[in-house]
């Protein structure tokens, strides 16, 4: 194997087990309790939504890889959690929305004058406002595509709850999904010491 490959192969495994973890965590705990009070928008969005995090992280880190690198994580997530689960045109082009609106939300930032994706420099408080930043909009740009794509199947009456959905879930998610990275890095500091 060379060694471009490896590096590849190994972000993408990264990348899908955070997906996947993240996923498990969504479809145990927050859709059950979601669904008993919002089932409508449930169906669509979960409040909480640590994927998204999965996806900001991983735009960060390794900017147009990451479209790759998510959308194969998003097809590995698939097989694994909804192995009988139709596959339908309208998934193909969610994964497609998904794997790219970080990435796409860090271009537009870079594009106007301010580049947020990772660099040499040590991480700072900032660097996790930049990110929640980045999250928000990724989010206004991945409901918006999401009303788009399954037009049809939301009710008209739901697509404003369901886009409010879709920003409240991913923006919570993807600050829960830093929480949970920060105790990880911590944990991983302890024992290194």
């Amino acid at each position: 194997m060379s060694g471009t490959f490896q590096y590849h192969f190994k972000n993408i495994v990264y990348v899908t087990v955070g997906y996947i973890a993240s996923m498990i965590l969504v479809k145990s705990l927050i859709v059950p309790a979601q669904q008993a009070y919002l089932p409508m928008i449930t169906t669509f969005a979960a409040l909480i939504f640590p994927l998204h995090g999965v996806r900001v992280v991983t735009a960060w880190l390794f900017g147009g890889w990451s479209i790759l690198y998510l959308f194969i994580a998003n097809c590995v997530m698939h097989l694994v959690l909804t192995p009988d689960a139709e596959f339908t045109l309208k998934s193909f082009y969610a994964w497609c929305l998904v794997s790219s609106v970080a990435w796409f939300s860090f271009e537009i930032f870079r594009m106007s004058g301010l580049n947020l994706y990772q660099s040499a420099r040590s991480i700072s408080t900032t660097t996790w406002r930049h990110l929640m930043l980045i999250a928000f909009v990724s989010s206004i740009i991945n409901s918006l595509g999401h009303n788009i794509i399954f037009a049809g199947d939301i009710l008209p009456e739901n697509s404003l709850p369901t886009m409010l959905a879709f920003m409240v879930g991913d923006t919570l998610g993807t600050f829960v999904c830093f929480f949970a990275l920060m105790l990880v890095f911590r944990l991983l500091r302890r024992f290194a010491n």
